[in-house]
């Protein structure tokens, strides 16, 4: 078990919008946190990917540190609505599934996600639909990337209670594992260490626009609201 420095502090670095396009920005926040942070540079890295971009940049990218990375993705099947609207089914391509072996990056297809409901089962779909709501105060991202470390626990990837690294294309963070059936649980659940980066704008998650604060006037030295 690795040793992690609580003391450190770093802030948080964040985007303006949720999704994919941050990806890049997400790896150089992870580089940069890896170069100041010794104690974490030994722990697994767990990445959530539609399609395997976020590993394979993040082999080049994150390279030097040498890190093992667990690459988790949707289930088989899995299906959603694509730019116009038509069915996508988001996969690993069968070469870069055998360039990931090459290199020693698991990957991880579950049979489902955790947070995913289940046809019949009306009152587990309604806690799911609770968790799925809670998660969304954090963006879409943040939420994968605990169905990422949960998924990577429950096939024995990762040990509960072992610290990791987890990125999505917009939020990366430091967790504590927990497989899914104890994820909730007080003494063995699953736990957020630091948020590394996340988007400030919940554009895909919560897409409502931003209020901004009144603009504020200053009358004989005191500030009031206009």
């Amino acid at each position: 078990m690795a040793n992690i420095n609580n003391s450190t502090k770093a802030p948080i670095f964040y985007f303006d919008a949720e999704g994919r396009a941050n990806l890049e920005e997400v790896l150089k926040v992870i580089k940069k946190t890896l170069k100041s942070r010794e104690d974490l540079r030994r722990l697994k890295i767990v990445v959530f990917t539609a399609e395997g971009r976020g590993p394979a940049l993040a082999y080049n990218q994150l390279g030097e540190y040498l890190p093992r990375m667990i690459a988790v993705t949707f289930p088989r099947g899995f299906t959603v609505k694509g730019p116009k609207g038509h069915p996508y089914c988001p996969r690993i391509d069968e070469n870069v599934l055998k360039f990931f072996k090459g290199v020693e990056i698991d990957v991880v297809v579950p049979p489902r996600l955790p947070f995913d409901q289940i046809e019949g089962m009306d009152v587990h779909n309604q806690q799911m639909r609770l968790v799925r709501q809670t998660m969304a105060i954090f963006g879409s991202g943040f939420e994968l990337c605990l169905q990422a470390v949960m998924c990577a626990c429950d096939v024995g990837l990762i040990e509960e209670g072992e610290a990791v690294i987890a990125f999505s294309g917009d939020t990366a963070g430091l967790f504590t594992a927990s497989p899914t059936k104890r994820y909730l649980s007080p003494q063995h659940g699953l736990a957020v260490q630091e948020i590394f980066c996340k988007p400030r704008r919940l554009t895909v998650s919560r897409p409502k626009p931003m209020i901004v604060a009144p603009e504020t006037k200053t009358i004989e030295g005191e500030v009031s609201k206009s």
